[in-house]
């Protein structure tokens, strides 16, 4: 579905504190815009721009509204992490993002080209799951389709015969108008480079994620910390069954220098084919969860208001994060006071993983405030099921977001992208769709 004609002026920037946040409808994908307003100066922040399942069919048409938005230039672009859902609109509309003037990139760490650690660990990741796509395709049963979509996530769609996600990093390296852009490749504690427009306009940006501990980025979930399942009232507790069977378990280093090098690889081919289908379904769960730790975390502050987007960080970001290393070691078994501080002050939080289980940590959204605004980019049914406390968007985790947002949680799926189907729920008055369709925003 293609062909809404984008929209001038499509909504001021109208907050007391000269923010808007932008959400776009493309279905199961994170496409964000933060602009901000100083006097008659606007800047503008794109946050990912993908969709992989689900698709709206609209990735075109809210790209085009973006250039509209910003009259084709971004002061900051942030590839949180190189997942299609991220990342695959950068490919699909590079020949429009060839126009756009880009003061500054950012990308996680594991982009970097002049690291051979990071190499090395990509290079692996993405052999593995080159090989789970020849055995999803060999076994194309029902049961395995969410698995294979997991693959394909770390690979991206074909487009003339190339990775739809080689191509959008490609763009993001060197294919935007002002080729070549100046990118930083970040992890937790960095300085973030912020391009002179931002800075004037005293933006300040902390880059809380991710971590560089192969550990912490190979650890998925923490079972004790999700929402696995509905609050059981008279205990104020949550059921913390497991979420897999014992098949599902993995050691840790799974995604270290076991994986890696050629005897690596042809180990684990070697398991792959001869597998039964749950362990093959286990390896891509996995390789596609460590891609999600891989994810920039970054903490915005602007006029007064703090912004935090988590991109897809799973339990080894959040602990770094929340505890300062691996939960229960020495030292790591409680919120850090920084955590603590950061949690309790922000004022937006952009919804970590599109609502997934491993993702927001109970532990991270009791120390938020009451009254936080949340945006969620999701779509019903992509992944997972609520039989094994696995559907995304996890239903205990919604409730528990509608609840500290007192009802003020937007979710993209709620903007009715026309032709698609629409999320039944009423968009809170805090929120905004001013052309009723392919975006949402929230001003602060």
């Amino acid at each position: 579905m293609a062909g809404i004609v984008p929209v001038e002026n499509a909504g001021p920037i109208i907050g007391a504190a000269g923010i808007r946040v932008r959400m776009y409808r493309v279905g199961f994908g994170d496409f964000f815009l933060l602009s901000l307003k100083q006097d008659d100066e606007v800047a503008h922040i794109l946050i990912d721009c993908g969709v992989h399942a689900k698709p709206t069919n609209s990735i075109d048409d809210a790209v085009a509204q973006l250039k509209v938005d910003t009259k084709g230039h971004l002061a900051l672009v942030i590839m949180t992490h190189r997942h299609a859902d991220h990342i695959s609109g950068f490919a699909k509309c590079a020949a429009t993002f060839k126009e756009f003037q880009v003061d500054q990139v950012w990308m996680p760490w594991f982009e970097d080209p002049s690291n051979a650690q990071a190499v090395k660990i990509q290079a692996g990741i993405t052999a593995v799951a080159q090989r789970l796509q020849m055995a999803f395709s060999a076994n194309a049963s029902p049961g395995n389709s969410s698995f294979a979509l997991m693959a394909g996530n770390i690979l991206g769609f074909d487009i003339a015969g190339q990775s739809s996600n080689d191509l959008a990093l490609s763009v993001l390296h060197k294919g935007f108008a002002n080729t070549p852009s100046k990118v930083a490749y970040l992890k937790a504690g960095d300085d973030a480079p912020l391009p002179d427009v931002l800075t004037k306009m005293q933006l300040s940006a902390e880059i809380l994620g991710p971590p560089t501990d192969p550990k912490l980025v190979s650890q998925m979930d923490g079972k004790n910390h999700q929402y696995l399942d509905q609050l059981d009232a008279s205990t104020g507790k949550t059921d913390s069954s497991p979420l897999f069977g014992g098949q599902f378990n993995s050691d840790g280093g799974a995604f270290g220098d076991e994986i890696l090098g050629q005897n690596g690889l042809l180990n684990v081919t070697r398991k792959i084919a001869q597998a039964q289908p749950d362990v093959i379904r286990a390896i891509a769960q996995q390789a596609d969860n460590t891609i999600n730790n891989q994810s920039i975390v970054v903490l915005f502050e602007f006029n007064g208001k703090k912004l935090l987007f988590a991109g897809d960080a799973q339990w080894g970001n959040w602990q770094n994060l929340l505890f300062g290393g691996a939960f229960g070691a020495p030292g790591h078994t409680a919120l850090t006071e920084e955590a603590k501080a950061i949690l309790k002050s922000i004022d937006f939080y952009k919804v970590g993983h599109h609502g997934s289980t491993n993702a927001t940590p109970v532990d991270a959204l009791d120390a938020m405030r009451d009254g936080i605004v949340a945006m969620c980019s999701t779509a019903v049914g992509a992944y997972g099921s609520e039989k094994n406390k696995s559907e995304v968007p996890r239903v205990p985790l919604m409730d528990a977001l509608k609840a500290k947002t007192g009802g003020k949680l937007a979710r993209s799926d709620q903007a009715p992208v026309p032709g698609a189907d629409t999320f039944p729920d009423p968009l809170d008055p805090a929120f905004d769709m001013p052309t009723h369709e392919l975006f949402i925003d929230y001003h602060l």
